[in-house]
């Protein structure tokens, strides 16, 4: 994904939902800042994901707990749950809310830590990402910059999609996906969430379309 193909994207989502790409780029300089002496290399998810297949996991109920050899992406908050079914995740896409323990603890089970910064999450990077254990690799959803990154994608779910394409996923299955009931974390604004889970359902289709991604839903 480059910039100019997310920047369309972007864009509509700054109008859409009033987004202030100045208070994104502070955030993501401010990651940059916290987590610079501790980054990962790209190369690093290159080697792990390319040419396999990826699970990412979505908040939403499922059963099925053998998944085969597949490398297993948490989506941010969904990582609590994991823990507590004692699957620990490869790589965790996260923007440091719901229970961010969790996701420590993971990262220092070997998870590849994909921290995302955005204008509402500035507390949030000062406080946690100190917490964190190499390899961290920071991203943004405005226009990146040397040491911080951007897939493509908006929120946790779809951006590990677009972060498992851009590195070259055999196929991508979506397990725990609900676009249409939010579960997980509290939810304070829950027009602004379902507005957000409907960029994210847009933008996997996109990404699925344009990109000749092989994405799979597997919600049981």
């Amino acid at each position: 994904m480059e910039w100019e193909d997310w920047k369309y994207w972007y864009d509509q989502i700054v109008e859409n939902l009033g987004l202030d790409p100045e208070e994104d780029t502070r955030a993501a300089k401010l990651l940059l800042e916290l987590e610079g002496h501790r980054g990962g290399e790209p190369e690093l998810l290159d080697n792990l994901i390319r040419g396999k297949d990826v699970m990412v996991f979505g908040p939403a109920p499922f059963s099925i707990l053998d998944f085969g050899d597949v490398v297993k992406i948490s989506a941010g908050s969904t990582t609590d749950q994991l823990v507590d079914m004692n699957i620990w995740p490869d790589i965790i896409v996260t923007d440091l809310d719901g229970d961010v323990p969790a996701q420590i603890e993971a990262n220092k089970k070997g998870a590849i830590a994909v921290l995302h910064a955005h204008g509402d999450n500035i507390k949030a990077i000062t406080d946690w990402v100190p917490g964190f254990s190499p390899p961290v690799i920071g991203t943004t959803q405005a226009e990146p910059f040397p040491g911080i990154y951007n897939y493509g994608g908006f929120t946790d779910g779809d951006r590990a999609v677009f972060l498992a394409i851009h590195f070259g996923a055999r196929r991508i299955i979506l397990k725990g996906f609900d676009f249409d009931n939010p579960m997980g974390k509290p939810i304070l604004d829950m027009k602004l969430k379902l507005k957000k889970l409907g960029y994210a359902k847009q933008l996997i289709a996109w990404a699925e379309k344009t990109f000749d991604a092989d994405i799979v839903f597997a919600n049981d």
